[in-house]
């Protein structure tokens, strides 16, 4: 299957209403065309090893499905977590969707924590929104490492909204293991969204118990 084949594949089997739903809520300019995710991950399974599908022949920045299928493809291809890293520190900035840089982790290996955090650091300085918000959901695979707390001197006031939700949602996870540090961060922290956001995450989460989810919202 070559590019163009890939893009008849999706509108074969697209569905125009889920089009309709994901486009509402996947914060972008790109054109979706109604794939839902666990076909495009068998797509990528199914193709990851074919020599037809080549990545340069790929036009990006036009269709979710068609990038998300990019990233997936061009990470299962590596087989090394540093060549993969390099991959994202390199093309991450052409995502322009969450959808791109929350899931298409699970391709990415787990790497031990210096290495993240080199990633991190890589990202955390750069002008482009979801590379920003990829530093920080790479993060979720390190939160029982104690070492993930000092992302908190990394946590910026008034980010951007998408930016910000990552930080939330890295902040609430961080909780499941490390309640009484995150406590006294969104104690001390004066910027109310992201701490009514990390609260709601926290809400959210069947890993944390009533009594924890409960002092936390005297926060709010």
């Amino acid at each position: 299957m070559n590019y163009n084949e890939l893009l008849k594949e999706l509108e074969k089997i697209s569905d125009k209403r889920f089009a309709e739903f994901s486009k509402s809520l996947q914060n972008s300019d790109y054109i979706v065309i109604g794939v839902q995710n666990p076909k495009l991950r068998e797509l990528i399974k199914l193709y990851k090893d074919g020599e037809e599908l080549k990545l340069d022949d790929f036009i990006l920045g036009e269709y979710l499905e068609i990038d998300f299928i990019y990233f997936g493809l061009a990470l299962s291809r590596l087989k090394r977590i540093d060549d993969q890293l390099d991959f994202l520190i390199n093309n991450i900035k052409y995502a322009k969707s969450w959808v791109i840089t929350d899931c298409v982790t699970t391709f990415i290996k787990k790497c031990d924590f210096d290495s993240f955090w080199s990633f991190f650091l890589k990202l955390y300085y750069t002008k482009y929104t979801y590379e920003r918000r990829m530093a920080y959901v790479l993060g979720l695979k390190h939160y029982k490492d104690k070492r993930i707390l000092q992302i908190l001197k990394y946590i910026n006031k008034n980010e951007e909204y998408m930016v910000m939700m990552a930080e939330a949602w890295l902040l609430a996870t961080i909780a499941i293991d490390y309640s009484d540090e995150i406590y006294q961060f969104l104690f001390d922290l004066d910027d109310i969204n992201l701490k009514r956001k990390t609260i709601s995450k926290m809400c959210d989460s069947r890993r944390i118990d009533e009594e924890t989810k409960n002092k936390f919202k005297l926060l709010r």
